[in-house]
């Protein structure tokens, strides 16, 4: 049955990326290229609950300018048969025009109560297959009003892990966005992100990953596309507050 449901999972991620591509060759699309550098801390406070807290700085390279300003908080509850569900909130400051080459215009805040049902399938002591399904709520903020509902965003990511030790781990992902909500209109498929990276961590609880991240995007037009080609550079920290093992 799992195998069944990972089937359709291929099936339906397929059928997107064709629909992707087909895109791409078609419409106008701009390439960019782009440096992330993130700072994430895991707080464990148990063997079921933790939470995260993300700070990402996104630029342009050629030439550099900002592009995204990212704070991220998550909780987590992890189950005991390897599903997991977490509720957080992320702040985003999004520089615009979206063009590397003109000057800013605004620098628009966005806000997002986020929601989360994660899977780990384990296929062996070294490799695994993470699911994870996201929706978010976007609220945007234009020059001199309040900030109003935009629309509900869906995710799915199929994550492939393999660790060949301990401080090691490499992994390969896809992950397909899709807009709802009654302001959208010619862009429901709002982006598809596929990479790879990998995580070295010298000791326990600190480590670096590096990575290379694809992200092709349609804009609200539905004819013009962003493909970009992103550099990763992660800064992994993890706080274990489990009293109840030392």
């Amino acid at each position: 049955m799992q195998a069944l449901q990972v089937n359709k999972r291929i099936v339906f991620i397929c059928s997107v990326l064709f629909t992707t591509f087909f895109s791409f060759a078609q419409k106008n699309v701009d390439h960019q290229d782009q440096f992330w550098v993130r700072y994430s801390l895991s707080l464990k406070f148990n063997e079921h609950w933790s939470a995260t807290q993300d700070i990402e700085e996104r630029t342009y390279w050629f030439p550099w300018r900002q592009h995204q300003f990212v704070l991220r908080s998550m909780a987590r509850y992890k189950f005991d048969n390897g599903f997991g569900v977490g509720g957080g909130f992320a702040y985003f400051l999004q520089t615009l025009p979206q063009d590397p080459n003109q000057p800013i215009d605004y620098t628009q805040p966005e806000l997002r109560p986020e929601f989360e049902l994660s899977y780990n399938q384990k296929i062996s002591d070294k490799i695994s297959i993470n699911h994870r399904y996201w929706t978010e709520l976007r609220y945007f903020k234009l020059p001199e009003e309040d900030y109003t509902f935009g629309n509900y965003r869906f995710r799915y990511k199929l994550e492939l892990q393999y660790k060949p030790s301990k401080t090691i781990t490499l992994r390969a992902f896809d992950e397909i966005f899709i807009n709802a909500g009654k302001n959208i209109t010619d862009n429901t498929f709002d982006q598809n992100r596929y990479g790879v990276s990998i995580q070295y961590m010298p000791i326990k609880n600190f480590g670096l990953e590096l990575g290379y991240i694809n992200w092709f995007q349609q804009r609200p037009s539905g004819i013009d596309f962003y493909n970009r080609d992103i550099v990763r550079l992660t800064i992994h920290q993890t706080i274990d507050l489990n009293t109840s093992k030392k």
